[in-house]
């Protein structure tokens, strides 16, 4: 028991670490979105990112402290597990038919990446393209791939946490059953 205490912490560390960058990198999209409002994809992870991340800090407190029952945090972690999961399959279905950020048409048609579109007439203005870009054709694009990217660095670390998630609830579920939280079911939840 002694030996899964340093070790759990050091997932919840870790997991700590992806939420709050999945937070960040979603807070920067909502944050230069021009036209229009974030889409919901967008929203929903700084949702996840911030939720995982009180996750870690309440799962890692009941390691000290034995007034968080075990089951609140192993259901806590099932629950950000679930929560990562769902934010993850909404990016992969979001960047779908951006080909590894490498197609360039569908990466400035994708609502996840072009901070925002207006159709005016028969013209779609584009909430990505800036002043100069007329000069400098390839900033847009080049803007367009480094959202790409951070986007799929989003899906990936959501799916990162799940798997970190899934596994101390699974760890923890065995401790509790295991009455390794102190003798009871209402211990301290160490993984």
């Amino acid at each position: 028991m002694t030996v899964l205490k340093p070790i759990s912490l050091g997932f919840r560390v870790l997991e700590f670490l992806m939420a709050l960058t999945v937070l960040a990198l979603a807070a920067d999209f909502i944050r230069k979105q021009v036209l229009g409002s974030a889409p919901v994809t967008t929203r929903y992870t700084t949702f996840t990112g911030g939720f995982g991340m009180i996750v870690c800090g309440v799962t890692a407190a009941s390691v000290r402290f034995s007034f968080i029952p075990g089951l609140v945090a192993l259901g806590l972690d099932a629950l950000a597990g679930l929560f990562f999961l769902g934010g993850g399959i909404a990016w992969a279905y979001g960047l779908r038919n951006v080909d590894g950020c490498t197609n360039d048409l569908n990466m400035l048609n994708n609502h996840l990446l072009n901070r925002g579109s207006v159709q005016v007439g028969d013209e779609t203005g584009y909430g990505i393209v800036e002043p100069g870009d007329d000069k400098d054709p390839g900033a847009l694009y080049r803007r367009l791939r480094g959202n790409c990217q951070r986007a799929q660095a989003v899906e990936i670390l959501q799916f990162l946490c799940f798997g970190v998630a899934t596994f101390l609830a699974v760890a923890g579920f065995y401790m509790v059953r295991q009455g390794m939280t102190g003798g009871s079911r209402r211990g301290a939840y160490v993984a």
